[in-house]
């Protein structure tokens, strides 16, 4: 079986018959643009059977998107690639996702329409191997039961494409790169998984140890990329020796719950973790971890949810014992034969090194001693080498007085030329960790990429990363320069030695770099001269100190200055700049820039938060600038013209410069990408724009002075997301100025004196968030106007708003937010309404707040949360559990969920940030289990007086995981919905609604005789409360009756197949029919269909008392508390006993 995480390309197989330009020409593009390599089949010459390479190509793809036209199934070769591709996805957990295009699903699943025609061919053909056919026909079944896409008449292609890019994108999983030639590693992974036997409950923590060089971060990371799509989420946290625990911290939860959160201390965060992370069934892996502390405060007993697993890699067996973790694998050094491999993999790039290369190989590795990184590190220094230099470099390794591996990391390090020597010792030292674009601002592409090539770093996640092992030698090769005096150092890291010559001025002409880290933020107060010998010194970073003092003087050869808090109002008179690349003195007393005319090689200057700057000069003599930051320099009054004509520039951050009155006259930024003017109140006017201006994607004004806008806006054709919100002073600006039709997808228009919203805002294809908020005057928003790709339309304190607009069809999650929108206070929201906004797609969603007080009068189930005390936390937190059977055989791919939250009374309870993370004053988190198997989880915010309302499908196939059937759910099926919120006062009521919504009932065959109920008689609540005066109570069960059941609404019903010679419907007693109808026309064994009309619900209904009733929407009520009609009509129209059935008296009760 293939693991998760073994192929080497992002590949999707993309498969069908020939579509048009759906694929040609838009389709196949937009994955390749996100960096998804995609293969199309019509790339394989296609003949009778299926080529070994397109087998192959299958194979070898993480996801099959098949594309299913009206004449997919006249192609015999596609319906034998449909078999092969669901065969991979069985064996080699596959992603596929099949594509409706201009196609029903249900005609794929039943062979109807041109599917059908289609088989009727085949069989005639293959009469003599039924057997295929009938493959054929369990694959399309298979697959149209798969979640997909369907593209219907009318839908707009570009946003459909869209959709199918993002939801692929969210299905793909992210791995982590573990190594060029994984020679042994799966071995590994499968003795550690049988350890941590994932999918079982429960916790564990499970340690892997062993030595430095042996490769257990290697196979932490295949572990993860083989087990973490069975997991809600999953965090792996390198190098934890060397991070700060809160930060250690703040990585965990943001790689959780995807939010960065700012922890203040170790307690606190211990305290975060437990509460956000105890119902979250996560895996966590902590590499190289050397302290007993750093275990106890990043993963507790009991800290996460069931079923979760910690893994820790480390070298001291002793910290694990002390943890008391049992499970422990032993990481073994590679055999001989293992050990031949890797190393000639990196040598000779085979599996096996030549003949005549064979004994020198086999030496080679005995250097080694099976440790991967030795191995890989001498295989790639001895790759493309004669015979004689493999020769010389092995016969030098003889009599060295070091281990193994540290002559052969010597060995390599000496194998550089000096300007390699010197950039390694700077990772080495400093970099080792940063992301690769920070780190090509000093150390050029070409020793990168020699590094890489001789394994000395590798390249993951954009981050430049090291071996301890190599970083160590660096450092150990600068501690030797001089072991007593650091000021004689070429770089100097550890804080005691930077303390030392920077307080004593003891450094020389040989420092070349200087690192300020501290253990803790602390004050430094430096000599005036301690720079004054350091005339070689090119890199300065201050992390965290507050360095204090007079500085007399700066080297002029200085190419990195990173000193955040720089505490004199100017720089020293001597300096230049001239070598700079990177000049960051954010937050600094800084007041002036006078020394910066000629700076041709400067490419960042950041001086954010420098709040006693007040002109920035003429910058045309800093020609290569690609980044300015200049965000919250409160003080700042102006910018110099020049700043529009750096043709260079890639981003303009002026934000928070709440004096600024102009930052130029025209511009002329070909390059430029961002541009922030946020709450630049006193800038009135914006420059004229000269040139065309497409690399330009956001654009910032929010609650800028800006009065008008020139016409030249026009040539900002490029533009992703323009934020107009709060420009008050904003005249005269129309939308059809801009010219970025096909490219903006985030418009905030907050605080416009809108009355009706323009029109043009539909041409614009690939908008996909509106805000109107504070709109006072706004009165509605007709649909026509909204763009096809809208999913997001904030709405809050429209005051005037008296209609909720409907959202697009065409996209599949949906966010309405009406807060405070009193014109809707009463508005009635029907069950219709709601499911006319999920239907367009099997997992859409759909979150709507508005003004109320109350759930719903449709919902099936409504209930107040109550107070508890939290198990975990010992916190007070309100609490609100939902249980009840899902009925049989009802197509789960369309059930919904409509969960409804109103908080009444009391102080106002508002959220500012997403509930699901917890991290506001208040929060709520929703999460469904069925079998006790957690199937999906939500958050909505809430408002005092405000009802939240959210439609989710019943499963989410993200929390299911990779390749997990639906059908394995179905057994039982017993549903508990829980409801948590956090945080709030004592003095507000919560209110919980929960009710079931689906498009279809799948057949259900009912015997002759059967009385009983197709649905639950009750729905079945969960009440912490006792209450004796309900009748609806069953004493001899452990949850309540609840006269309020599941309501199922759908469009369409599906067959209902009625026992031959039955009198009665075998619907529930409360609806039972009598059918005395030609009866004795009946043939034996013979079975009717009856399918109830289009528009039909079928569910629970309280008349009087508790009933069950079928209804047909389309007759009108007789009444608040009468029961509605519903018509059966047997098919076909033309069969003898076609019966007409009317359901016309009250029902039994």
């Amino acid at each position: 079986m293939t693991e998760w995480g073994s192929w080497d390309l992002d590949l999707l197989w993309l498969h069908g018959l020939v579509v048009g330009k759906i694929i040609e020409d838009h389709l196949y593009k937009a994955l390749c643009d996100k960096g998804i390599y995609t293969f199309i089949d019509r790339e394989l010459v296609r003949g009778e059977e299926i080529s070994p390479a397109l087998v192959k190509a299958i194979e070898e793809s993480r996801i099959s998107l098949i594309v299913f036209s009206e004449n997919y199934a006249s192609s015999r070769w596609c319906l034998d690639e449909l078999v092969k591709i669901l065969q991979c996805k069985q064996s080699n957990q596959q992603i596929v996702l099949p594509i409706f295009y201009k196609v029903d699903p249900s005609d794929v699943r039943h062979q109807r329409s041109s599917y059908g025609d289609a088989f009727v061919h085949h069989e005639s053909k293959f009469k003599d191997d039924k057997q295929k056919v009938l493959k054929w026909r369990r694959a399309l079944k298979e697959a149209a039961n798969l979640s997909g896409w369907h593209f219907k008449e009318g839908h707009y292609e570009a946003t459909f494409i869209n959709n199918i890019v993002d939801g692929i994108l969210s299905r793909v999983p992210t791995y982590w790169n573990v190594a060029k030639y994984p020679v042994g590693i799966q071995s590994h992974v499968q003795d550690v998984k049988k350890l941590l036997d994932v999918g079982g409950n429960g916790h564990r923590m499970v340690g892997i140890w062993g030595t430095s060089g042996i490769g257990k971060t290697t196979i932490a990371k295949a572990i993860r990329n083989a087990i973490a799509h069975e997991f809600e989420g999953s965090c792996f946290l390198p190098n934890v020796r060397e991070g700060s625990l809160v930060q250690l911290q703040e990585t965990l939860l943001d790689k959780i719950l995807g939010k960065n959160l700012k922890i203040g201390n170790v307690d606190e965060g211990i305290g975060v973790i437990k509460e956000r992370l105890r119902h979250k069934k996560i895996l966590l892996i902590l590499d190289d971890v050397d302290q007993l502390e750093q275990l106890e405060n990043l993963a507790g007993d009991d800290w996460f949810g069931d079923g979760s697993r910690v893994i820790i890699t480390t070298k001291n067996r002793r910290l694990l014992n002390n943890r008391e973790i049992e499970l422990i694998y032993e990481v073994k050094k590679l055999d001989c034969n293992q050990a031949l491999e890797l190393f000639s993999w990196h040598a000779f790039r085979r599996s096996e090194p030549p003949k005549d290369y064979l004994k020198l190989a086999q030496r080679a590795i005995a250097f080694a001693d099976g440790l991967p990184l030795a191995l890989k590190i001498l295989g790639s220094h001895l790759r493309g080498t004669d015979i004689r230099l493999w020769q010389d470099t092995l016969n030098g390794y003889e009599g060295e007085p070091y281990t193994h591996i540290e002559r052969i990391l010597q060995k390599s390090y000496d194998a550089l030329d000096h300007r390699a020597k010197e950039y390694f010792l700077d990772i080495a030292c400093f970099f080792k960790g940063e992301y690769e674009d920070y780190v090509l601002r000093i150390v050029p592409k070409i020793f990168i990429e020699e590094f890489v090539d001789k394994a000395l770093i590798t390249i993951e996640g954009r981050m430049i990363l090291m071996h301890d092992l190599l970083a160590n030698l660096g450092k150990d090769i600068v501690h030797k320069e001089s072991p007593n005096d650091p000021g004689q150092r070429s770089r100097l890291w550890f804080y005691e030695d930077v303390i030392q010559v920077l307080m004593e001025s003891t450094g020389t002409r040989n420092i070349k770099g200087i690192m300020v880290k501290l253990p803790k933020a602390a004050k430094i107060t430096l000599n005036p001269e301690c720079f004054r010998n350091m005339v070689n010194l090119k890199i300065f970073i201050n992390h965290n100190a507050s360095l204090c003092g007079d500085i007399n003087y700066l080297p002029n050869v200085l190419r990195w200055i990173d000193w955040d808090g720089y505490q004199l109002q100017s720089l020293p008179p001597n300096f230049q700049g001239n070598h700079l690349v990177k000049f960051k003195m954010s937050r600094s007393h800084i007041r002036q820039l006078e020394g910066f005319k000629h700076l041709p090689n400067l490419t960042h200057m950041n001086l954010s938060g420098c709040q006693f700057l007040e002109k920035i000069p003429d910058l045309s003599g800093i020609p290569n600038i690609k980044d300015l930051n200049l965000s919250g320099c409160t003080s700042l009054v102006e910018v110099d013209d020049s700043v529009g004509l750096l043709d260079k520039l890639v981003k303009l951050d002026l934000s928070e410069c709440v004096k600024l009155t102009r930052f130029g006259t025209r511009l002329r930024l070909k390059s430029l990408e961002e541009l922030d003017l946020r709450n630049c109140k006193r800038l009135e006017s914006f420059p004229e724009i000269e040139v065309e201006m497409e690399s330009l994607w956001r654009l910032n004004m929010q609650e800028s002075g800006i009065r008008e806008l020139p016409l030249s806006i026009s040539y900002l054709t490029g533009l992703q997301s323009l934020n107009l919100s709060g420009c008050f002073n904003l005249t005269g600006f129309e939308l059809r100025l801009l010219y970025c039709w096909s490219t903006l997808q985030e418009l905030r228009l907050a605080g416009i004196n809108f009355v009706t919203l323009p029109e043009c805002i539909s041409k614009f294809v690939s908008l996909n968030e509106l805000d109107l908020c504070d709109c006072k005057y706004l009165l509605e928003i007709p649909q026509k106007v909204l763009p096809p790709s809208l999913d997001t339309v904030y709405l809050d304190d429209c005051t005037s708003l008296g209609k909720i607009p409907n959202l697009p069809s065409e996209v599949e999650d949906k966010y309405l937010s009406l807060i405070n929108c009193v014109g809707l206070r009463g508005y009635d929201i029907t069950e219709n309404s709601i499911l006319d906004q999920v239907s367009s797609h099997p997992d859409s969603q759909f979150q709507i707040t508005l003004p109320g007080d109350e759930v719903p009068k449709w919902f099936s189930c409504c209930k107040d949360a109550t107070l508890v005390k939290d198990e975990y936390s010992s916190k007070v937190v309100a609490r609100c559990e939902v249980s009840f059977e899902i009925p049989p055989n009802l197509d789960w791919e369309t059930l919904r969920l409509v969960l409804c939250v109103v908080v009444n009374k009391g102080n106002a309870y508002g959220v500012t940030e997403s509930p699901l993370l917890k991290t506001g004053p208040g929060g709520a988190e929703t999460s469904v289990h069925i079998n006790r198997k957690k199937v999906q989880s939500t958050s909505y915010e809430v408002t005092e007086s405000h009802v939240a309302l959210y439609c989710i499908p019943l499963l989410n196939r993200s929390e299911l995981g990779v390749g997990e059937e639906l059908t394995r759910l179905q057994q039982g099926n017993m549903c508990q919905i829980i409801f948590e919120f956090w945080k709030m006062p004592t003095s507000v009521k919560i209110l919980c609604g929960v009710h079931l919504l689906g498009h279809q009932v799948a057949d259900v065959t009912v015997d002759r005789g059967q009385r009983q109920c197709l649905l639950p008689d009750a729905m079945a609540v969960d009440d912490d409360d006792d209450d004796d005066d309900d009748d609806d109570y069953d004493d001899d069960d452990d949850v309540a009756k609840m006269p309020c059941g599941v309501h199922l609404l759908g469009h369409q019903v599906a067959d209902v197949t009625v026992d031959r010679g039955q009198r009665q419907c075998l619907l529930p007693d409360a609806m039972a029919v009598d059918d005395d109808i030609h009866d004795d026309q009946h043939q034996d064994n013979e079975l009717l269909s009856l399918t109830l009309a289009s528009k039909t619900s079928l569910g629970k209904r309280l008349c009087g008392s508790d009933f069950m009733a079928l209804y047909d929407d389309h007759r009108a009520n007789v009444g608040a508390q009468e029961a509605q009609w519903l018509t059966l009509f047997t098919e076909p129209a033309d069969h003898p006993k076609r019966r007409h059935i009317d359901l016309n008296e009250e029902p039994r009760q």
